[in-house]
């Protein structure tokens, strides 16, 4: 088999770029992926996904040593599947914090910033994924939702 491109893994980057190649229909594109397809039911079901945790579409990882933590590794769960990690997310998007990407701004460039950023954001949440705010959170949750 030939290619002219081989994307390798489908998280939230791989399938995007992948698909993004594609769209010239002189270009062929070579999707590998470790995992299975992702026909995993948990993965669709948003309070299940820890369910997903150490199975077989899990690479299972853990931290190297925290010094902070006096040397305990920390279980860090990454998919192995179509979609990859995104598909292990309990269906939940969150934008990060705008300070976060000024940090970003100031060490790699202005193009990094929240400011230059987040119209990618708009356009993911204006795009082929529905984009929602939780129906209906308990007091609790939409106390600390308003607070950050």
């Amino acid at each position: 088999m030939e290619a002219d491109y081989v994307v390798v893994g489908t998280g939230s980057a791989g399938s995007v770029l992948a698909g993004r190649l594609s769209e010239d229909p002189v270009v062929s594109v070579v999707v590998l992926e470790a995992g299975p397809r992702g026909k995993n039911r948990f993965i669709r079901i948003p309070a299940a996904f820890s369910k997903l945790f150490r199975s077989e579409v899990d690479w299972d990882y853990l931290t190297e040593p925290q010094k902070q933590l006096d040397g305990r590794r920390i279980y860090w769960p990454r998919g192995k599947m179509l979609g990859g990690s995104s598909s292990m997310n309990a269906m939940m998007w969150v934008r990060g914090f705008a300070a976060d990407y000024d940090e970003w701004g100031e060490l790699a460039g202005p193009d990094w910033d929240f400011a230059h950023v987040s119209k990618y954001f708009d356009r993911i949440e204006a795009g082929p994924l529905v984009i929602s705010p939780l129906r209906s959170p308990c007091p609790s949750t939409a106390a600390f939702l308003n607070a950050v």
